[in-house]
Formats: C-alpha cells, sequence, structure tokens
C-alpha cells in the first residue's frame, strides 16, 4: 500500500466517514459459485427481457406508419422527433401524471385509494431500484468510493422509505383486491397474484438483507471496512428499518454461519424474485410500464379528443392498424376500468373495451412470433372473438378512454372494425337503412327532405342568407323527424322568437352533419357530407353556429378542420347561458320542479362542456337540483351514440343502457326530502340532447315510470321559466 492511500486511509479512519460494503454474498465467505450463479441468472433474465421487448415492438412495427410507404428509418427519426417535441412540451407532466393513474381520483372513493395504493408501490418499487443501481455503480463503477459519508446516510433513509412504501402499498393491495373489493376484481387472474407475492418477497428480503449486514458489523466491533476500523455503528440508524431489525436479530444470530446462512437465504431469494420481474416483465401486464410510458412519450397530444383518428378504409388485419394503436395495446394494464365503465357491459352485450384490446394484442403476437410471421391474417371473426356482436354493441361514449389512464383509443379501434364490416356488407338491416336514408334524403330518420319542417305548425323559420348576423341554428335531423324532439325544435324556435334574435337556418335544404355515419365506420358517406355542409356554410357566410345535437357539434367543431371547415361552434346550452349573461333572457315565472341533470357524452367526455348547463339550471327559479352518482365526466351514456339510436335490441341484453340510467335517475330524484309546499314538486330529468331526450323517454316507459318522471330537454324548461 502506497503512502497516499496509506493517508486516504487514516484520514477516512479519523473522520469515521459513514460507509459500507457495497455487496453481498463476499467471495471470502460464500465462495466464487455463488456470484458466478448470481451472473447466470441475471444475464438470462436480460436476455428473456429483451426477447420480450423484441416480440412486441415487431408486432408494432408491422402496423402502419404516418404516411404511405414511409421507410422504416424514416419513421424511426418521426418518432423521435415526435418524443422530444411532447417530452418538453407544457402538458407532458400533466399526461405522465394521469398515466399513474392520477385521472382516477375524480371517481369515487374506492378508486381514490386505488390512486394512493399504485403510486405507493410504483415509486416504492422505482426508489428500491434506484437504490439498487446507486449501490451497483459504487461496487462497480466507483470503486466503492461514491456512496460515503453524507450521501450514505441519505440513501439510508431513501431505501427504507422505498421500502416501506412498496410494502405498505402491496399489503392494501392484497388487502384491497382479495378481501374488500373482491368482486371487483373477480376478472383478475392469477398472473396479478404471483407478481403481487414477487413483489411483497422483493420489499420483505430487502429489509432482513440489510438487517443481517448491519447485524454482522454490530457483532465485530470495532470492525474493519475497506481497510478503515470503526469503533461503532451508530450511523446506520438512518437506516430506520433495517437498524432495529438488526437490534432484535442480533440476539438471536450469534455465530457468524448463523448470520451468513439468513443473509445468503434473503439475498438470493431477493435477487431471484427481481430476476423473475425483469424476465417476465414483457411477456406480462407489468409490459405497460415500458409500452404505457411509449405510448405517453408518442402520443398525438394535440388532436381534440373528440375527433375520432382511426384507417378509413378500414381495421381487417394487424397490418391495417396503426402503429400508435399496435403500442396502445401493449400498454395495456388490465386494470378493468374501462370493462367497469362500459355501459354496453353492464346491460349484458359481449363488448368488454378490456377483451378487444387484449384481443388486438394476443393476435398480433399469435402471428408475428420471433421469426416467423403470418402477415395479412384476418383479424375479424369468431377465432379472435373480434366478432359483429361485439362490435356493433359499442355505443362511442369514450367512458373506455376516460377512465383509462394511459387513453387507450378503443373508439378508434372499434370504428376502424367496423368499416371492414361495412366493406364486407356485415351490417345490421337497421343501420343499412340509416345509411340509404342519408343518401337519398340527406337525414338518419329515412324521411322525405320536404317534411323537414313539418314540425313547424305555425310561424316561419328565417333563412340564414338573410340574417344579418349569420348565426346559424342547426336543429339536426332527430329535433326534425323525431315526433317527441320535435316539441324541443319548437321550443328553441319559440325562445329565440320571444327574444327577438337574429339568425338563420338553412330550413329543408339542412344534411345530416355525418357523425353517426363516420361512428358507424362509413367514411366515405361522412366525407361527402361535411364537404357539402362546409361548402353551403362558407358559401352563406356562416359566422357562427349553433347546434342543438352535441354530436353534431362535436363533428363540425372538432372534425370539420380535416376537410378546410372552421367555424366558431356553440352548443344550444353554452349559447343560451350566453343570452342570460347578456341579459337577453330573463325568468319570471317560478317553477316547482325537483330534477337531475343527464350529461350528454358528446358534450361532457368529448368535449368538457359540464358546467353551462348547470349554471343556466341554478339561475332556473324554483329548480332543486340533484345529481345522479355518475355525473360530468363519468357520467353513465343514454345508449344513443354510436348508431345505437337505431340499432334493434339483441336477444342477450339484460336492461337497456337508457334504463339503467332512468332507475338511476328515479333513486336519485326519490332522495329529494318531501316537499312541505301545497303542490307536489315534479320529478325531472333534465338533459340537452335530442338522441338523450328520446331515449330516456322511451326508457321511463317501459320501466312504467312515465307518471312518476318526465324527460325534458333544457331548452324546454328555460322557456317555460321565461313565463308568458
Amino acid at each position: 500500500m502506497g503512502v497516499d492511500e496509506i493517508l486516504i486511509q487514516t484520514i477516512l479512519a479519523i473522520l469515521q466517514e459513514p460507509r459500507r460494503e457495497a455487496y453481498w454474498p463476499r467471495p471470502d465467505f460464500y465462495g466464487n459459485q455463488v456470484g458466478f450463479l448470481i451472473y447466470m441468472c441475471a444475464i438470462t433474465a436480460v436476455v428473456i427481457l429483451v426477447i420480450g421487448f423484441y416480440r412486441s415492438a415487431r408486432v408494432w412495427f408491422h402496423g402502419r406508419y404516418d404516411q404511405e410507404k414511409q421507410s422504416f428509418i424514416s419513421f424511426l427519426f418521426t418518432l423521435i422527433k415526435r418524443a422530444f417535441k411532447n417530452i418538453f412540451s407544457k402538458s407532458f407532466p400533466k399526461r405522465i401524471f394521469y398515466g399513474i393513474g392520477a385521472g382516477i381520483t375524480k371517481r369515487k372513493s374506492m378508486q381514490k385509494i386505488s390512486f394512493i395504493v399504485h403510486t405507493m408501490v410504483m415509486v416504492g418499487f422505482l426508489g428500491s431500484l434506484i437504490s439498487t443501481l446507486s449501490i451497483t455503480a459504487h461496487e462497480y463503477l466507483f470503486h466503492e468510493e461514491l456512496i460515503v459519508g453524507n450521501l450514505y446516510l441519505l440513501l439510508n433513509i431513501f431505501a427504507d422509505i422505498s421500502g416501506v412504501l412498496l410494502f405498505v402499498g402491496i399489503i392494501l393491495v392484497l388487502i384491497r383486491r382479495y378481501i374488500r373489493e373482491s368482486d371487483y376484481y373477480a376478472r383478475a387472474g392469477y398472473e396479478d397474484l404471483i407478481l403481487i407475492l414477487l413483489f411483497f418477497w422483493i420489499s420483505i428480503s430487502g429489509f432482513f438483507i440489510e438487517a443481517t449486514r448491519i447485524v454482522y458489523g454490530l457483532n465485530h466491533l470495532p470492525i474493519d471496512i475497506y481497510g478503515i476500523s470503526y469503533t461503532n455503528l451508530d450511523f446506520e440508524m438512518t437506516s430506520f428499518i433495517g437498524y432495529p431489525l438488526a437490534l432484535i436479530l442480533k440476539n438471536i444470530l450469534t455465530i457468524d454461519g448463523q448470520i451468513f446462512a439468513l443473509h445468503l437465504f434473503f439475498y438470493l431469494t431477493h435477487l431471484i424474485c427481481i430476476l423473475i420481474v425483469a424476465a417476465i416483465l414483457t411477456f406480462s401486464k407489468f409490459f405497460h410500464i415500458v409500452a404505457g410510458l411509449g405510448n405517453i412519450v408518442l402520443a398525438d397530444m394535440n388532436t381534440p379528443k373528440g375527433k375520432l383518428r382511426f384507417n378509413p378504409d378500414g381495421i381487417s388485419k394487424i397490418e391495417d392498424f396503426t402503429f400508435y394503436q399496435l403500442l396502445e395495446a401493449s400498454a395495456c394494464m388490465k386494470c378493468h376500468f374501462c370493462h367497469n365503465y362500459c355501459p354496453a357491459q353492464d346491460s349484458g352485450e359481449p363488448l368488454s373495451p378490456l377483451k378487444i384490446i387484449q384481443d388486438v394484442k394476443n393476435w398480433g403476437k399469435k402471428h408475428y412470433g420471433l421469426v416467423t410471421s403470418q402477415k395479412n391474417t384476418e383479424i375479424l371473426g369468431d377465432e379472435s372473438g373480434l366478432n359483429q356482436d361485439v362490435l356493433w354493441a359499442c355505443v362511442t361514449c369514450y367512458a373506455c378512454t376516460n377512465s383509462c389512464p394511459h387513453l387507450i383509443g378503443h373508439v378508434n379501434m372499434i370504428v376502424g372494425m367496423r368499416a371492414a364490416l361495412i366493406e364486407g356488407g356485415s351490417v345490421p338491416g337497421t343501420y343499412t337503412t340509416m345509411l340509404e336514408s342519408v343518401y337519398q334524403y340527406g337525414n338518419i330518420w329515412n324521411q322525405p327532405k320536404r317534411d323537414r319542417m313539418n314540425w313547424l305548425k305555425e310561424g316561419k323559420l328565417p333563412k340564414i342568407k338573410k340574417s344579418e348576423s349569420k348565426l346559424l341554428w342547426l336543429p339536426g335531423d332527430t329535433l326534425a323527424y323525431d315526433p317527441r324532439n320535435q316539441k324541443v325544435a319548437r321550443a328553441t324556435y319559440d325562445l329565440f322568437t320571444k327574444i327577438g334574435l337574429d339568425y338563420g337556418t338553412f330550413g329543408d335544404a339542412e344534411k345530416n352533419d355525418g357523425n353517426e355515419m363516420r361512428r358507424l365506420g362509413e367514411e366515405a358517406l361522412f366525407q361527402m357530407l361535411a364537404e357539402e355542409n362546409i361548402k353551403m356554410y362558407q358559401k352563406r357566410k356562416v359566422s357562427r353556429i349553433v347546434c342543438s345535437s352535441p354530436h353534431a357539434y362535436n363533428t363540425i367543431k372538432n372534425e370539420y378542420q380535416q376537410y378546410g371547415g372552421e367555424f366558431d361552434v356553440l352548443h344550444i346550452t353554452q349559447f343560451i347561458l350566453e343570452l342570460i349573461e347578456q341579459d337577453k333572457i330573463k325568468f319570471s315565472k317560478e317553477l316547482n320542479y325537483e330534477v337531475t341533470f343527464h350529461d350528454p357524452c358528446y358534450l361532457g367526455r368529448y368535449n368538457d362542456e359540464y358546467e353551462a348547463p348547470r349554471k343556466i339550471l341554478e339561475l332556473l327559479p324554483g329548480v332543486k337540483i340533484k345529481e345522479m352518482p355518475n355525473n360530468k365526466q363519468f357520467s353513465y351514456c343514454c345508449g344513443g351514440g354510436g348508431g345505437g339510436m337505431f340499432r334493434e335490441t339483441p336477444e342477450w341484453v339484460e336492461t337497456r343502457i337508457s334504463e339503467i340510467r332512468v332507475v338511476e335517475a328515479k333513486e336519485t330524484l326519490d332522495s329529494f326530502e318531501v316537499s312541505k309546499t301545497k303542490e307536489k314538486p315534479k320529478k325531472v330529468i333534465i338533459t340537452a340532447c335530442p338522441f338523450c331526450t328520446s331515449m330516456l323517454t322511451d326508457a321511463t316507459k317501459t320501466q312504467q315510470i312515465e307518471e312518476e318522471i318526465e324527460v325534458k330537454d333544457l331548452v324546454e324548461i328555460v322557456l317555460e321559466a321565461m313565463g308568458d
């Protein structure tokens, strides 16, 4: 040993810098065989990890690239560019926070706890991983000279905090999944339990590894650590779990052989569990840690969520999905939120958003192995599980994507596969009639154009070409032809007339907006309608558009831009609130209503508009409001979207979606305190969507509660409150 080294060792001994022996088992205690076994296991785990990742990535890159005939290298550069753009965007931290489950904190308490538990396990695991990697660097890269002094003390604290979070998080997971909420997680397989138990043992064994290491030092004071003699190990108290545990074990483990045997047991089982997790990571649901992060980093954050993103040519094989959709499929963590929040699943339909994503992922892996490929294999059918009964059951309510921490685009994939079904002629008869009606009459109700204005028994509807303001009102097909919604059309006309509003319409020249066409997968018809409507709007120099239908509002606002149509678009509730705030609408009649509000999916989840209708209701005199348990972004669907309004109810449906919703509404309205007024209040479900009004009205009849509860559009109750 040179003079310089002796001087360094002497100074360190004087200062008694806190430090540690980095890795056990040490060869002088256990021999070289244990170390050789560990390295071989580690290499094997890494090889399996890489193979699993390659297998998944091989499927992704068989999806469609951003451009036709784009090369692999060009697309790779596109991905890198998008990744850097997203990482340095302002919305990225929020997206990451949502990705770990922050979105579910706005649900009922069960999911708030779920987010906390998930965060504890995730932070605990990552913290433990960082601690282990730091010690590895200390041992092999810095030759035991990195983690010394205060840094070592901080590492002790950090490592124990991480271990406690992981341990407590796993305990809570076991309690929630297998005791308190076992029914909710009934669909979770043994894979989940195996991984949970692996993490449980990793946390437990980690504490005992630390404790037995400290016990050896306590039993051999003064102890020599890398040439420095330590007379006490008080600094080890910063390991606030390991040190107390060591004091307990010190009275039990008095012989070195006992210490070594116990330490070796925990060390090897700890390491084996870690290597098992690493080996199965890419083959289990925990691959979402990698694929989910990739999905967040590569997501298109600029596209409005109300705009569909799918292959308009149809999806009938793996090669028809986009790269991003196949990546999304791998990002699924099987948390079952999409499944448990799907209204179609609740009604008895065979549709499960979770199963759709898993079926896509499994089909890709089945036909793309490590070496062999079965290209262009038809994915639609009973063999894959993606059959007609499943795909036509979707009501495109967006509850699945809204509930998914990784915002997987279930609806985008479903609509793409529907497009392939239409291309192949596999379309329910009622949808065929609807599509032909749009081609022939320009509306979805199979009614002649000349009958479009039959709802206007008295009065004259102004034309947009004569309007000075160029404010366009679009009643839509359902207000024009559906008997129940014709009353809403009349109420809107009367309201506008009463306040002397300068506006215009297209009258019987109005055409369907195309929303239902696109959701059914008939992209060519949607494009035709969009281009014709845009041309009409631009020809009449429309300044603003007010839509009575949230479906039309969403399509014109978010999807017409694709064809050059950018307009100032408002939903009728937003416009009415604006008129109230401008003092153009005033209320003079005291109502006597007890109401609950049903959020339309295309107004709420698709466009985040929850407050406008509620602000209006709060301003109405004599109206008491109570929210249903499922409200706002977690509102239940009426079942009318995505063509559901015109789909015949299959025999396997136990209770229709709309019926489930009106039962919830009835329970909410019945929970009002008994009124002390002479006149009994009217109990009303308020909504702001023609489909919702029609579906919920029918549901009150089938549930035989139409005498107790009435369904009204918000416009109707606003007009009533304005008085004579």
